[in-house]
């Protein structure tokens, strides 16, 4: 009975220093599971709301985002799993006039816990730069949506208060049949118009609640339809010194950008994966301890002893190769990301300034003459200097123009937007 007490102890101490040793890990403590955001009911969200609000609204009901915080606490449990030491084997066996008992403990000497406990920490690390740009691409999306939502409630309006005035026409050009000044194919072709921009109006109603159901995808509440307010009229432009050179704003850009922090990472995972691969080649010993028997002297005894693995023909040579060249890919992975976001830096500056001077010489040169253009056209149907045809013509051109000047503000917005996120200066809402 003392024999299988003293091997019990000895198996406790074994398990429970092995224990303390994971403890121990740096960044390893006992997770506390946060609760997931309860899922918002369609009646419980705004049905009227700004980007702002939208954004965060994305940030804590989309559900890749609302399952971030578990794929974190997955990285701190392989983070603990890496520090944890093998757990002991204890044996018995029974021989005629013998019996022995015994525990054996792995023993990793050569450092090789505190490498793979370094490995799976730079993992985690990896994993939560990759989810900043998954994060980043999500809002990025969120807010285009928005941007179109908001355009589409504009070119909406601007069809309705269109119908407005041809309904309004419709009766001066009545007015001019029943008087003999018009024939009834002014009659006919005004009723024309008016039946095809009701067919228009109704597709840009469609146009509308589709960008609607977009919005509402990103939080899975298909029965949601909200109304954007704001306005991209008129755009705010980007603080940009105008003798600050591109190099300069890429030096400043560069260690903000999420994407080259994700591949960077990498980098440094694959790196000390190498020296992990190395450390793992080192054989870890195993001590053992017994208590053995015999029957028919009653006589015992202690055995100690130590095995271990000799590393003759694997000695992890794949593996470090491996880890080699998996390295080597990720410099290169981080080298075209860097050349990319450079590239795309380039591209959103020189596209920005291009579409913001289309913008203010359509504002300065074509805008401004809409109206005017209006009224002198319906004057001069009064008057009878103009047909019917020239007349429905310069109300189509007003509302087209309209339409291209609300694209054109759209396509200036995400510009500027796309030049922010370039520069690592996306402007969302605090989390």
């Amino acid at each position: 009975m003392k024999t299988i007490k003293t091997i019990a102890v000895a198996a406790a101490l074994v398990a429970a220093g092995a224990c303390l040793a994971a403890e121990a890990v740096p960044g390893t403590g006992t997770r506390v599971a946060g609760t997931p955001t309860t899922t918002a009911t369609a009646d419980s969200l705004p049905q009227s709301l700004g980007l702002v609000e939208f954004l965060s609204l994305v940030r804590s009901h989309h559900p890749a985002l609302r399952a971030m915080p578990l794929r974190q606490g997955m990285d701190r449990a392989d983070v603990r799993t890496a520090g944890t030491w093998a757990n002991p084997s204890i044996h018995y066996s029974h021989k005629p006039d013998e019996k022995e008992w015994g525990i054996e403990q792995p023993v990793p000497v050569f450092g090789q816990v505190s490498m793979r406990t370094q490995a799976a920490q730079l993992a985690a690390a990896t994993a939560q730069a990759e989810r900043s740009v998954e994060e980043q691409d999500i809002l990025n999306q969120a807010a285009q949506r928005f941007a179109e939502l908001l355009v589409a409630q504009e070119k909406l309006s601007a069809k309705q208060q269109a119908m407005e005035h041809l309904n309004q026409a419709v009766k001066v050009v009545q007015g001019q049949v029943e008087l003999g000044a018009r024939s009834q194919y002014d009659g006919a072709r005004v009723e024309l118009q008016r039946a095809q921009l009701d067919a228009q109006l109704e597709q840009q109603q469609a146009e509308t609640q589709s960008a609607q159901a977009a919005l509402a995808e990103l939080l899975a509440q298909p029965h949601w339809h909200p109304r954007a307010i704001g306005s991209l009229l008129p755009a705010k432009p980007v603080p940009v010194a105008a003798d600050t050179s591109f190099d300069r704003l890429w030096e400043q850009a560069e260690p903000r950008l999420p994407q080259l922090q994700a591949v960077h990472a990498k980098v440094l995972q694959a790196e000390q994966l190498i020296s992990q691969q190395a450390r793992e080649a080192l054989p870890t010993p195993s001590i053992g301890v017994a208590r053995v028997r015999n029957r028919p002297d009653g006589s015992s005894y202690n055995q100690v002893g130590i095995s271990m693995e000799l590393p003759l023909f694997d000695r992890k040579q794949g593996a470090v190769e491996r880890a080699r060249l998996e390295y080597e890919q990720a410099q290169l992975e981080e080298q075209s990301a860097q050349q990319l976001a450079r590239q795309r830096l380039q591209q959103a500056l020189a596209q920005h300034n291009l579409l913001r001077k289309t913008l203010q010489s359509f504002e300065r040169r074509g805008l401004t003459q809409l109206d005017p253009l209006r009224r002198m056209a319906l004057d001069a149907y009064r008057l009878g200097q103009s047909s019917i045809l020239e007349w429905l013509d310069a109300m189509e051109s007003v509302a087209e123009h309209q339409q291209q000047y609300l694209d054109l503000t759209l396509r200036v917005w995400q510009a500027e937007w796309e030049l922010q996120t370039a520069q690592g200066r996306q402007p969302l809402p605090p989390q």
